[in-house]
């Protein structure tokens, strides 16, 4: 499997706003949710949005704009987010609050090395996977999307902290026994 081109050029614009948000914020805006699920499975799970953890508003929309972004101002979209004309399949949205509730380790953050030296930020397997199970919990589909992206997160990752994991399963309330 393998990320569709254009999502891939997506990214490639977004970790020049990266870059930049982290040369004046010193750290880097973390992509969540579908999108970063998108990438961590290499297009297994495929979303047309992807969320973006960065504390500070105002740089974010300024590194954005500035990486040719723009605010969404499209028919049938969510205002407050942003698009860019080359990859109008995609919209992008800043969260709100800490990255998962605070209770993310910052220091598990995956920085993903693109074309040159320009990188993107995910969150950790770990925090996806039991973010995942999280929503499961509470969707509670027998034939969830949610719980197979945990599993496959769970499948493809390398190296999984496994204490860690069971850990921050039970604090998004999921099931960690649904992997097996």
């Amino acid at each position: 499997m393998s990320l569709p081109e254009d999502f891939s050029g997506l990214l490639e614009r977004m970790a020049a706003a990266f870059a930049q948000y982290e040369a004046e914020a010193g750290y880097s805006p973390v992509i969540v949710g579908g999108g970063a699920i998108a990438i961590q499975t290499y297009g297994a799970f495929m979303s047309g949005d992807l969320d973006l953890y960065a504390p500070n508003d105002a740089l974010l929309d300024k590194c954005l704009t500035g990486a040719g972004f723009k605010h969404e101002d499209r028919d049938r979209r969510l205002l407050g987010g942003y698009y860019h004309p080359d990859y109008p399949a995609y919209g992008v949205e800043a969260i709100s609050g800490q990255l998962f509730d605070g209770r993310a380790d910052h220091n598990r953050l995956l920085r993903i090395t693109l074309d040159g030296d320009e990188a993107i930020t995910t969150p950790s397997f770990e925090d996806m996977i039991a973010d995942r199970l999280g929503q499961h919990a509470v969707d509670r589909s027998p034939d969830s999307a949610l719980l197979h992206q945990a599993q496959l997160l769970f499948k493809v990752a390398v190296a999984l902290d496994l204490d860690y994991l069971k850990r921050r399963v039970a604090e998004e309330g999921g099931d960690y026994e649904l992997l097996n």
